[in-house]
């Protein structure tokens, strides 16, 4: 029987363009009709994309164009507007990042459309969540969102009633999000969609290793990795399903984003998802055994010596 993965999301940045530090190719348009049609036989959440991830928004659109996963949601993201600053620019950009995402998908509607940047959502007074609104308004949406990178810019997301959908780091060393006031904020906003990105901290969670791990992160790859290894045989879990299970485990958070390579690591992937999450008192037992990561080792914005491809 086909493992049903209802809270897994596809990611697709690597879909359109190379990806890894090793600079991989991209998979041909027959390997990304397979994966969507994988991916909806698991029953994914949805697609995740961005206009800013080169050539995925359009190789998507071409396989679902021939049917390929063309059921599943697309939630996909506005370029970042960096550098637009007078509201009538922020507007602009906004309309002509939606228009080519709705272009190169084939679609003449998505489902979620996302600030790329939390620092984009007060860009102009707030230019660009209205023309988000005014887009959904239009039809060209269902509803809209933010990309946060710090509990700050979710803080500053949460207080827009209309929001919809919130993406954030979330994994088994990032214990920022689990703070009382975060918590709090987040059960304020039932009705907000969350979903985790960076379950494996771009790959370094499932094989730490002092040649794959930031100088400065602490705690150190080999703790890491002995607390890792000893939890996932103790809850029998791969490590993969650690890291999947813990997120999952968390109430508040609805879907995890993987980006996806192979039809292989899909398969992987969403057997993990399809399993029971992580109850309670494991995730308890995570935070006990398990250091909580230092700020410069879960923000990779921080790194400052950048590691080979760990995935």
């Amino acid at each position: 029987m086909t493992p049903q993965a209802s809270r897994l999301v596809l990611g697709a940045a690597q879909v359109g363009q190379p990806y890894g530090r090793s600079g991989r190719s991209a998979p041909a348009e027959p390997e990304v009709r397979r994966l969507l049609t994988l991916a909806a036989g698991f029953g994914c959440a949805a697609i995740d994309t961005a206009r800013a991830y080169g050539d995925s928004e359009a190789a998507l659109g071409r396989a679902r164009s021939s049917g390929a996963g063309a059921e599943l949601p697309v939630v996909t993201k506005i370029r970042p507007l960096t550098g637009h600053d007078a509201a009538t620019a922020v507007r602009a950009a906004v309309e002509d990042s939606l228009a080519g995402s709705l272009t190169a998908l084939g679609a003449g509607h998505v489902d979620t459309v996302l600030l790329h940047r939390g620092t984009d959502l007060d860009r102009a007074a707030g230019a660009a969540p209205e023309a988000l609104r005014a887009a959904r308004d239009r039809g060209l949406l269902t509803r809209w969102g933010v990309s946060v990178a710090d509990p700050d810019e979710l803080h500053a997301a949460l207080d827009l009633p209309d929001l919809g959908y919130v993406q954030l780091p979330f994994n088994v060393l990032d214990r920022r999000w689990l703070a009382g006031p975060v918590q709090a904020a987040l059960a304020r906003r039932p009705d907000v969609t969350v979903a985790a990105r960076s379950a494996f901290l771009q790959g370094i969670l499932l094989r730490p290793h002092p040649s794959t791990w930031p100088d400065e992160g602490r705690p150190s790859a080999d703790v890491a990795r002995s607390a890792l290894t000893a939890l996932a045989g103790e809850l029998g879990r791969t490590i993969t399903g650690l890291c999947l299970g813990y997120v999952l485990g968390q109430p508040w958070i609805d879907a995890v984003v993987v980006g996806i390579r192979s039809e292989a690591q899909l398969s992987e992937v969403a057997r993990e998802c399809a399993a029971p999450p992580l109850t309670a008192a494991e995730c308890d037992h995570v935070i006990d055994r398990l250091p909580a990561g230092s700020p410069a080792l879960v923000d990779p914005a921080r790194w400052t010596r950048r590691v080979r491809d760990a995935s």
